[in-house]
């Protein structure tokens, strides 16, 4: 039986993922804050392990729970993250730099704790959601996407360096996805209404409710084949909508996009 250890498994893509793998009769270790929402997952027959990615000492627990056990991680989905949204003017550092500690510092953490026992067995697979927004930013999307565009650079990097020790890498790309993922992002957009930038936020909070995008469980799914491919891709993009975004970023001018991201989230005063 193998073995798979998902991040920000207690909701969206994360939770859906758990319920794929269990499906398929993998051991599964599912790992996030919410203590309540872990009960369910062990409910359904998940190994869980409450861990906030930011916190070192969560960490060093998560593996000495590994060792002690004797498991072997077939597979790590790196998952957990955030969507933060707010103009670079106006989001405060504090904000911008826990978008980071979360999506970019978290998962490089989790990876380097589980990489030393991926590189003794010569094997190994490491599974990042990364977004769309790691191709393309959008207007108040800046540091979120900035967040991505750093996991897209860092599974490069780590793909090249790991594939000596028989590991592989792969990026997973979701478009919009129908989860609680946009609610959160819509309850924290850092953008005063009043502000000079008022007129963002109807663009913001109101774009997502316009696209039906796909779901968590066929995200889920994507996660699975990139997980069990003889010779996995690099990135799999998941959404329709992910496609056309990246079909439109490879044949149209930077200056028409320009003019289709203004008329989409910037409507005039």
């Amino acid at each position: 039986m193998k073995t798979i250890l998902i991040t920000g498994a207690t909701s969206g893509i994360g939770e859906a993922t758990v319920k794929q793998f269990l499906g398929k009769s993998w051991k599964v270790i599912a790992t996030g804050r919410n203590e309540e929402k872990l009960n369910n997952l062990k409910s359904a027959g998940a190994e869980i392990i409450k861990t906030d990615i930011t916190n070192p000492q969560d960490i060093n627990n998560l593996v000495t729970h590994i060792v002690n056990n004797g498991l072997k991680i077939d597979v790590l989905v790196n998952n957990a993250g955030f969507g933060q949204f707010g103009t670079i003017e106006e989001t405060p550092d504090n904000k911008a730099k826990a978008q980071f500690e979360t999506n970019v510092f978290g998962l490089a953490s989790v990876t380097r704790a589980i990489l030393p026992e991926m590189r003794k067995n010569r094997n190994g697979r490491i599974i990042n959601v990364s977004s769309i927004a790691g191709k393309t930013s959008m207007p108040g999307g800046g540091w979120y996407s900035a967040s991505k565009f750093a996991v897209e650079a860092i599974s490069d990097s780590l793909r090249w360096e790991v594939k000596q020790f028989g590991i592989k890498v792969s990026i997973i790309e979701p478009g919009p996805i129908k989860t609680g993922f946009a609610n959160t992002v819509n309850n924290n957009v850092v953008i005063e209404d009043s502000g000079p930038y008022g007129n963002l936020v109807k663009g913001l909070t109101g774009s997502g409710k316009s696209v039906k995008g796909g779901t968590a469980e066929g995200c889920a799914k994507t996660i699975y084949r990139a997980a069990t491919a003889k010779n996995p891709r690099n990135r799999y993009l998941v959404t329709k909508e992910a496609k056309l975004i990246k079909f439109l970023l490879i044949i149209l001018p930077p200056k028409i996009m320009d003019y289709f991201v203004m008329r989409m989230f910037i409507p005039k005063k």
